[in-house]
């Protein structure tokens, strides 16, 4: 336990030097970072409360119109950004998957680049199920440093109909 807390303290103080140093050399970015943060806030405590589909949609807002520009450098650093802020290892701000594919939904769509939440399983080398959750835009991947190999299980936005069977992974 006390080196759990020394951990917890670690990253404290290295968060708030980072952050420190943020707002004064770019502070436009250290606005959008506690922008992340809200929303990052917003889909924990949302998806405590309500369905998973339900807590997308409250962190995804309204569809904006696509631009039609798929800028991979905004993209990059839109990702970057994000996973500076979930690399922080501390309360809410963990480098979970769902958590960033959900906030980089929100501030790609904003951006006009449409994307979906895709969320996957499949069989590791243990014989464990494991899950990943990831963006596509197009039909393809995105933002991903090695392209997903798993059994789509869901997708957000969607209109298709969630079939149980989709999420059965077959053990061998």
């Amino acid at each position: 336990m006390p080196n759990a807390i020394a951990t917890t303290i670690r990253n404290t103080a290295q968060f708030a030097n980072q952050a420190g140093r943020k707002v004064v050399s770019h502070p436009a970015e250290a606005l959008l970072l506690c922008r992340m943060a809200w929303w990052v806030s917003v889909l924990s405590v949302a998806s405590r409360c309500f369905s998973l589909p339900r807590a997308l949609s409250i962190v995804a807002g309204p569809e904006t119109p696509a631009a039609g520009s798929h800028d991979a450098e905004a993209q990059e650093r839109l990702a970057r950004l994000l996973d500076q802020l979930l690399s922080i290892d501390l309360f809410l701000f963990r480098p979970i998957c769902w958590k960033r594919a959900a906030v980089l939904h929100r501030y790609l769509s904003r951006n006009g680049i449409r994307t979906r939440i895709v969320f996957g399983v499949r069989n590791d080398s243990e014989g464990k199920v494991a899950g990943h959750a990831w963006l596509e835009a197009d039909g393809e991947p995105i933002l991903e440093k090695t392209p997903p190999d798993y059994v789509v299980t869901y997708r957000f936005p969607s209109s298709e109909r969630f079939d149980p069977q989709l999420a059965t992974v077959t053990l061998e």
